[in-house]
Order: structure tokens, then C-alpha cells, then sequence
């Protein structure tokens, strides 16, 4: 189906596409590279597979048949068991022009690309309303009116500057990732709550100029209520980069684990694609936050300007762990905190 001269999409009108907030980079050509991700997905009846894993689900949250029926719990799990959709082609719509994605989405709906901008557009976009507060707006482009619901976000970055990187769970919100029951059941069954003081702390950054980039090991199907409890609880808006995650893939025991490399992976990629940038790294002790922190510190150590690991009191950053984590990292780079209010005077100038 044709939405624009030379551009080919093949979704289906009942689609949904969501996509993820990103960021801008602008190259040597002057254009501006917007990478583009998202899922496409469509309703649909939950199959034999999946009403397993969700019992098993239920055994291991030890939920009662009534919090499986509640509407918080029926939001929360709606992304892992609609109906993702492969081979779609996106087209996106930037101002006036249309570009299609250079893949078609994934076995898990799963679809990336990029888009390029001039600077003229980007200026052009501006006037007209579909940029703001560096913030750039593009659209699915289809031949079915629903698709121009579907809106994502990019924020246009400079080359040099200051980017905080943080995690999510028990580093901005209340997640108990120690305890795979209370993990699941704080994931599934209870509101999200936000960590107290982060969302404050991470404004006065913000204010200061700083960019924000949210890399979690939680899975995208998540997504939505993540970037609601960061717009309610008052976070700084950012790019999203999460764990792409299919249910039949993985036990539910493996829901929030990442290996190590796959979440470095993702911030190796975010400091190699700014090397002017100074980044703040922001985790807990929890889990690898320190280990992977550390390690993207020795790899970079001219951009990597602080770490800054909440402690839990569940998993504490003992002595020992903290030298092996932090080896050969100056000590004047890395901090440990229990309260936000404890990291006056530690954000980088």
C-alpha cells in the first residue's frame, strides 16, 4: 500500500504501533540521524502458551484469582501477551517527508531504523509546532487514519554536554529486585511507586542542562507504564532503552535478569555515540549496576564523569565489592548513596 512516492508500509489498520523515546545526533553532513524504535502488536486471544505462563505466573507471585481480574494487573500484562507482528514495514513521517525504516519488525514486533533531518526541517518543524524544548515529534505514516494517533518523540542533542544515564528499578522506583516474588508482584499487582527525592534531584540536573537516558533491564512491554510513572512522578523526559523479551523464550524466573554484557552493551553504544558528552552514571547496588558501571568507566574514562550507586539495604556495596567493582576507577569519580540528598555537589560542571 502506497502512503508516499517510493515509500511502502504493509500495516494493517486493527495495528497498533508504539513507539519508544529517542534521540537525535546530529553528523558531519550536517543531517540529523533520529534512530527510530518501536513494536507493532494487534489484539488478540490469549493462547494455550501463554494462559500457562501466566498461571505460572500466578503461582510464583502467589496471587489470588481475583488480582489476576483487576485492571491494574490486565494494563501491566497486556504488552506480553498481545499479539506481536513480524515482517511489518514501518514508514514514518517527519514534517512534511516520509522515510520507511530500513528493517521490517521482528518475531516480537519489534522494529528499528533511523530517519535523517536537515537542519532546515529542523527549523521548519519548529515554527510549525512539531518541535519543542529540543524535543522533535514524527508520526506513523499509513494509509489508515488511526495510524496518525501514533506519535513518537526524539530528543535533538548536541555533541558536547552532559547525559545521565540511569537505571529504573530500585534506582528511581521501588521494584525489590533481591526478592523474585516481591520483584514480580510490585511488576504486576501494585502501583509503581518512585524512589523519594529522585525525581527532585534529577529536575535540578536537568535544569543544569543535563540529558536523561533510561536503560533498564526490565522489558519493553513495559513501556508504558515505566514512562507514565516517570511523567506522574515528575522524572525528566528521556530516551527509553530496554530489554527486548519474549515469553516462551525465557522462564519467568529470567524476567528482569540481563547478562551483563546485554545491558553494558546498551551504554557502551549510547557513550561511542557522543564521545564529546560527559556522562553520569546512576544505579543501585541490587544487582551489576556497580560491575557494569565500572567497567564502562575503565573503557571510557574520559567521558565517564561520576557513578552514583543507591544502596540497598537488602544487598549493601560492601567494601570488597566496591574495589573489585570500582578497580582502577579514581575514587573521586564514584560515590555511594542511600538518599538523594546525599549527592549535593556531585553532579559534574
Amino acid at each position: 500500500m502506497l502512503v508516499h512516492p517510493g515509500v511502502m508500509t504493509n500495516l494493517e489498520s486493527q495495528e497498533t504501533v508504539v513507539f519508544y523515546p529517542t534521540f537525535g545526533v546530529r553528523q558531519a553532513d550536517g543531517l540529523w540521524r533520529i534512530p527510530i524504535s518501536g513494536t507493532v502488536h494487534e489484539p488478540g486471544n490469549v493462547g494455550l502458551t501463554k494462559r500457562l505462563l501466566l498461571r505460572l505466573l500466578q503461582r510464583v507471585m502467589r496471587a489470588e484469582p481475583w488480582e489476576l481480574q483487576s485492571a491494574l494487573f490486565q494494563e501491566r500484562i497486556q504488552g506480553f501477551v498481545a499479539a506481536t507482528e513480524p515482517g511489518k514495514r514501518v514508514a514514518v513521517q517527519v514534517g512534511e517527508r516520509v522515510q520507511s525504516l530500513q528493517k521490517k519488525s521482528t518475531r516480537m514486533g519489534y522494529f528499528t531504523g533511523f530517519v535523517r533531518v536537515s537542519a532546515a526541517e529542523i527549523r521548519d518543524l519548529e515554527l510549525s509546532g512539531a518541535g519543542s524544548d529540543g524535543w522533535l515529534n514524527f508520526r506513523v505514516a499509513s494509509p489508515h487514519d488511526r495510524h496518525q494517533q501514533f506519535i513518537g518523540r526524539a530528543q535533538l542533542l548536541s555533541s558536547t554536554g552532559i547525559s545521565v544515564i540511569s537505571d529504573i528499578d530500585d534506582t528511581i522506583k521501588h521494584t525489590e529486585v533481591t526478592c523474585r516474588m516481591s520483584l514480580l508482584r510490585n511488576t504486576f499487582l501494585r502501583e509503581f511507586l518512585p524512589i523519594s527525592g529522585m525525581a527532585d534531584l534529577y529536575q535540578t540536573w536537568a535544569a543544569r542542562g543535563a540529558a536523561f537516558h533510561y536503560v533498564s533491564s526490565s522489558p519493553w512491554q513495559l513501556y508504558a507504564p515505566l514512562a507514565e510513572l516517570c511523567a506522574n512522578g515528575g522524572f525528566p523526559s528521556g530516551s527509553f532503552h530496554l530489554r527486548a523479551f519474549r515469553l516462551r523464550d525465557h522462564m519467568l524466573r529470567r524476567l528482569f535478569l540481563v547478562r551483563r554484557p546485554v545491558k553494558g552493551f546498551m551504554i557502551k553504544s549510547l557513550v561511542q555515540t557522543f564521545p564529546q558528552r560527559k556522562f553520569v552514571l546512576v544505579g543501585d547496588s541490587g544487582e551489576k549496576d556497580p560491575e557494569i558501571y565500572g567497567a564502562i568507566a575503565r573503557r571510557f574514562p574520559d567521558q565517564v564523569a561520576s557513578i552514583m550507586i543507591r544502596e540497598l539495604a537488602q544487598r549493601p556495596l560492601d567494601t570488597r565489592r566496591a574495589q573489585n567493582a570500582f578497580r582502577h576507577v579514581p575514587a573521586r569519580v564514584w560515590s555511594i548513596f542511600q538518599h538523594p540528598d546525599q549527592l549535593a555537589g556531585r553532579f559534574p560542571e
